[in-house]
């Protein structure tokens, strides 16, 4: 998975939107009802928010990275050196 690439992403246009909200708000550049500057806002607050899920994806993924990196190359969980299971008796 990309999460990496697509926090980023998300977090970007979160803020692009909110920016565009503020100058919208502020300045009425473009003369946007208050419903479309409402839908702006939304959209840049779940921009944001998914931003911020898919970041705290990314940092689990990496750690679950590391965690299996270092189990592989533990010299002490071999194959060979396992104990032999015991058989039940009846």
């Amino acid at each position: 998975m990309k999460t990496g690439f697509f926090y980023k992403f998300f977090i970007i246009l979160g803020i692009i939107l909110l920016l565009l909200y503020l100058l919208e708000t502020f300045l009425r550049p473009i003369g946007l009802g208050d419903t479309v500057t409402g839908t702006i806002l939304a959209f840049a607050i779940l921009s944001i928010g998914l931003g911020a899920i898919l970041f705290f994806f990314a940092c689990q993924f990496a750690k679950l990275s590391d965690i299996a990196e270092e189990i592989e190359k533990d010299e002490t969980l071999t194959d060979e050196e396992e104990p032999a299971k015991e058989k039940p008796t009846p």
